[in-house]
């Protein structure tokens, strides 16, 4: 005997599927936040950026200060009066299409040491 599935039967099955082929949080963000402490140097930070094939920029001070006052969606975190680093480090890729990344921004003071850093994991579909 064939039962039929009522239509809100239907969404929680199909919201459960896809529920359960969504990737786990990357454990990148963590593991950049130990190794990127406030005082760390602009070189180590570097460093570490390049062993994760971080797509990256650096900017001057006074780029950073501009970025800041125009594009606050850009700036998550004000500048120290140094330079500061735009990034983007790729996670990785779903059997859906979708890929995740880790967009990050460093800011460092005059003196070249690290500030802040702002880490975030985002999913998208191509």
């Amino acid at each position: 005997m064939l039962k039929t599935c009522t239509p809100r039967a239907l969404a929680v099955l199909a919201t459960a599927a896809l529920g359960a082929c969504t990737q786990a949080p990357s454990p990148l963000v963590p593991q950049l936040r130990a190794a990127l402490p406030p005082g760390v140097t602009l070189a180590a930070a570097e460093t570490e950026l390049r062993r994760h094939a971080t797509t990256y920029s650096i900017k001057t001070a006074a780029e950073c200060d501009e970025i800041g006052r125009k594009s606050a969606m850009s700036a998550q975190l004000p500048a120290r009066g140094g330079p500061c680093v735009f990034g983007k480090i790729p996670v990785g890729t779903d059997w859906l299409g979708g890929r995740t990344d880790v967009i990050l921004q460093l800011v460092f003071t005059p003196d070249g040491r690290l500030a802040d850093g702002n880490f975030e994991e985002l999913r998208s579909l191509r």
